[in-house]
C-alpha cells in the first residue's frame, strides 16, 4: 500500500475490521481467488483508483504519526494515575 498499490487479501476478520473496506484493499472469499482478482484487476483501470486509495489510506500510519499517537496514550495513563 506504502508503493501505491492494491492489495488482494482473504476476508479474515481482524484485516477488515483494521482495514474496512474502499482504501485500496481488494477482499476475496477464498485464497485460490487471487490470482484471478490480480488478473482482473491488471486488465482494467479500477486498480489504478485502488492504488491511489492504498497510498492515501497509509499515508496517516507514517512513524511520526503513529509515535506521536502513542505518546499521547502514554502521557493520559500517566495523567490518569496522576
Amino acid at each position: 500500500m506504502a508503493m501505491g498499490k492494491p492489495v488482494i487479501t482473504t476476508r479474515l476478520p481482524g484485516v477488515m475490521t483494521e482495514f474496512g473496506g474502499g482504501n485500496g484493499v481488494i477482499y476475496v472469499d477464498m485464497p485460490e481467488e487471487v490470482l484471478n482478482k490480480a488478473i482482473v484487476l491488471a486488465k482494467n483501470e479500477c486498480a489504478k483508483a485502488e492504488a491511489i486509495k492504498a497510498r492515501r489510506f497509509v499515508e496517516t500510519y507514517s512513524w511520526d504519526s503513529i509515535t506521536d499517537e502513542f505518546e499521547r496514550v502514554l502521557e493520559d495513563v500517566i495523567h490518569s494515575r496522576g
